[in-house]
């Protein structure tokens, strides 16, 4: 089956998305797409069976991960595409993380819980959990469902948003760390919704650090956004690559998955980089 189209940022149960992967790849297909990114936070847990949903069904899964690092005190996103997810110390490093997201989740059920009087508990946000680890959408999920909030932007927005009451800081994965790892792990580091960065200098920092593409195209970035970081990236010699970001929510001003369209060609310009890091490795 030939590819015309893909969504290179998507989101499985096996970090906070709502679809399992065999869901969300037969999705895909529904969406006239042929080519999709798996790129669960923290976890490769998915790609397996995301895999052999797309050899069954005729789309190309792109394996990747989205890594979320800290530069001074603001959470960078590091997207990494086709690395090697088998290797063991990756898995180590990615299980010592999810450890600790199960630590922070269950500290702001405690915050709500104590500052809010929340009827919530970590059991309840737990039970959205199919497999990973349990995160802030998935406590936004147990709000909306109880009535607590209209909607889980609304969770964000008032209460487990990063500069609301009731959130925990993350684990603090270096940015420098999380880009290095990737490549160790032979894969293409891209840098992930620039457009959401409080601030600007974090954008080139990540290029200066050797990310080597931007997520310049995303369900979030406005029409003028899209056009400045694909300019950024091509003056730079940086892949451009775009993305929804879609994690399977359904309602007003949620990605859906193909509101962001790439052609293929970007997928060719990925492995092809692939080809280029390990020669230049070895």
């Amino acid at each position: 089956m030939v590819c015309h189209f893909a969504d290179l940022h998507t989101h499985t149960t096996a970090s906070d998305g709502l679809l399992t992967p065999s869901q969300l790849v037969a999705q895909a297909l529904e969406a006239g797409l042929r080519a999709i990114g798996v790129t669960d936070h923290d976890s490769t847990d998915g790609l397996e069976e995301a895999m052999a949903a797309g050899k069954r069904l005729g789309v190309q899964i792109v394996p990747g991960i989205e890594l979320n690092t800290q530069a001074d005190d603001e959470e960078i996103h590091i997207l990494g595409y086709y690395i090697r997810y088998d290797l063991p110390w990756l898995q180590d490093m990615l299980a010592a993380i999810r450890h600790v997201r199960w630590t922070r989740t269950k500290k702001m059920v405690e915050n709500l819980r104590r500052m809010y009087n929340f009827d919530i508990t970590f059991e309840e946000v737990q039970q959205e959990v199919t497999q990973g680890a349990a995160g802030r959408p998935h406590i936004a999920r147990v709000l909306f469902k109880k009535g607590i909030v209209k909607d889980v932007t609304e969770a964000f927005e008032k209460y487990i948003g990063t500069d609301c009451p009731a959130y925990e800081p993350r684990y603090h994965l270096p940015l420098e760390q999380g880009i290095k790892t990737i490549k160790d792990a032979g894969g293409v580091p891209v840098l992930a919704h620039p457009g959401l960065l409080k601030d600007q200098k974090h954008a080139m920092l990540a290029i200066e650090l050797g990310v080597q593409g931007i997520e310049a195209i995303h369900s979030k970035h406005t029409p003028q956004q899209c056009e400045y970081y694909e300019i950024l990236a091509r003056k730079y010699g940086l892949i451009v690559t775009g993305g929804s970001d879609y994690h399977g929510e359904k309602g007003k001003n949620m990605p859906q998955l193909g509101d962001i369209k790439m052609p293929c060609s970007v997928i060719e310009e990925l492995k092809s980089l692939v080809q280029k890091n390990l020669h230049s490795r070895g």
